[in-house]
């Protein structure tokens, strides 16, 4: 990964026209902390920060988590999960038994967590 986490969040706020201190009154964090993950000051913030984060940058939630070192980073599982946001329960539904079908040695309930 080329790409940091405070590198991202940078470049993205910059792009979107925001300063630090606006972002971090939108996500409710202070300024320090915003300057702080953007140089990769050797802090980590927790997940609900990130959400917002990404919420109000609309940035991937999990491309931060990977960044952030808390969940590995695949970007098909990233475009799956994007994907699967948009689907409708109905058809999440059915890619769900499609993918079970398919790989029935992988999607099981003890492999998935039952998150599903």
């Amino acid at each position: 990964m080329s790409e940091t986490l405070g590198s991202v969040i940078s470049r993205v706020r910059t792009e979107r026209g925001m300063t630090q201190r606006e972002l971090a009154k939108k996500v409710e964090v202070s300024n320090s902390t915003i300057s702080r993950i953007e140089k990769d000051d050797g802090i980590h913030p927790d997940p609900p920060t990130l959400k917002a984060i990404a919420d109000v940058l609309s940035i991937d939630y999990n491309y931060l988590l990977a960044l952030n070192g808390q969940i590995d980073d695949d970007a098909d599982i990233r475009m799956i999960q994007r994907g699967a946001k948009n689907l409708s329960p109905e058809q999440r539904k059915k890619m769900m038994n499609m993918l079970n079908m398919m790989f029935d040695d992988v999607f099981t309930e003890e492999h998935s967590g039952g998150d599903t």
